[in-house]
């Protein structure tokens, strides 16, 4: 697993770096620190990767923040687990315009990182291990239910569109939703929609963070509506 953490002050960043290496959960992981303005670049070109990022609010001089970078990296790696890490309490209620797994003031670093790397890596392990298995085009293919954004019933085929490809392959959506997990759910007759990738509702349509749109049916509203409001509250 791979953890990044950004921090425009380095002795913090090395703090933080040590602390999370001497867990004994960490021992494999891939550890590194990286500047906020490598992490903009690497967003910005779309060659940002890591499971996990520890990231401060609050950079000098410059004009952005880590609350607008996580914004990005929800949109672009919706997966990864985001913990905050400033000195700055006043940021607290603006990190809830983001996804992110904790907020962990610095002078509770020893005591608090600790424990908010634990928590995201069980969250993201959780999701990796869920695995859907499906027969397309002649071969049985093994996907990520965190790289489903959406399927779509087409006919009698069914298309898993992830975050690479689409894969169609013969079932029903009432047989694959048995399948599936708790931010998985069906919001029309011919679609089912990964929780984590809806951005916006917008009438009888749903906005993905990919950009793409999908329809909500009249009969499902009330209770996508119910289990959207349920998904992103229990991670608040």
């Amino acid at each position: 697993m791979k953890v990044v953490i950004c921090d425009d002050d380095a002795r913090d960043a090395r703090r933080a770096e040590k602390i999370i290496k001497e867990l004994s959960i960490t021992k494999d992981f891939d550890i590194s620190i990286k500047t906020p303005q490598d992490i903009k670049l690497a967003v910005e070109e779309d060659i940002f990767t890591c499971e996990i990022l520890i990231i401060d609010i609050q950079f000098d001089g410059e004009q952005y923040n880590g609350i607008e970078l996580a914004k990005q990296i929800n949109h672009k790696l919706p997966l990864c687990k985001i913990v905050y890490l400033t000195n700055i309490l006043d940021f607290a209620p603006y990190v809830y315009e983001t996804e992110h797994s904790y907020f962990v003031m610095k002078e509770n670093m020893d005591i608090m990182l600790p424990r908010a790397v634990e928590k995201s890596i069980k969250t993201y392990e959780r999701i990796e291990s869920d695995i859907i298995e499906v027969s397309s085009s002649g071969h049985k293919v093994y996907i990520s239910q965190g790289d489903v954004i959406y399927i779509e019933r087409n006919n009698r085929i069914l298309e898993i569109h992830t975050i690479e490809k689409v894969y169609p392959c013969y079932s029903s959506l009432r047989k694959i939703c048995d399948c599936l997990g708790e931010s998985f759910v069906r919001c029309h007759g011919g679609f089912i929609v990964n929780l984590a990738y809806v951005s916006v509702i917008e009438g009888n349509e749903i906005l993905l963070k990919n950009g793409c749109k999908i329809p909500v049916g009249l009969r499902f509203f009330d209770d996508f509506k119910m289990r959207y409001l349920k998904y992103y509250s229990d991670r608040i």
